[in-house]
């Protein structure tokens, strides 16, 4: 059956959180979690391309391109020509940015603790375990499979 695959399991609870999450997201700062995560991307590393952000967020990039323009409106974060590269676009928080970025973490440690009430700290602990081996395994396969870059 289908809901016996790691895979249905993992992206449920991982549903499930999120929908959690956004709903005090939404209700604090009208943002998801998915652009609270941009943002405190863009927060840690300014200068930070748009390319980079997708890849680190696991976001597609015209799904990108609307959480960029909807944080940039809303006067969070600034797009510049990058200064290595003129081809490039630079991220960056505003002070806003950073503020929203910096409260929403606090907001998101709480709800983390509070969503994962229903696991001993032992639990909690190997979840984390498994899971950072489980990532890694198919990060190392991904890469070692992947095409050569070309020159």
């Amino acid at each position: 059956m289908y809901s016996d695959f790691l895979t249905f399991r993992l992206d449920l609870a991982s549903a499930l959180l999120i929908n959690r999450a956004n709903l005090v997201y939404r209700e604090r700062w009208d943002l998801d979690v998915r652009a609270l995560r941009v943002l405190r991307l863009v927060c840690a590393e300014p200068d930070i391309t748009p390319k980079a952000v997708s890849q680190r967020a696991l976001i597609e990039k015209t799904l990108l391109s609307k959480v960029l323009a909807e944080l940039e409106s809303r006067g969070l974060i600034t797009r510049n020509v990058h200064a290595s590269d003129r081809r490039s676009i630079a991220l960056r928080a505003t002070h806003h940015g950073l503020e929203v970025a910096q409260a929403s973490e606090a907001v998101g440690t709480e709800l983390e603790v509070e969503l994962a009430k229903a696991l001993s700290a032992n639990e909690r602990k190997t979840l984390e375990r498994l899971l950072s081996k489980l990532s890694r395994s198919l990060l190392e396969s991904e890469s070692a499979s992947a095409p050569p870059a070309s020159s």
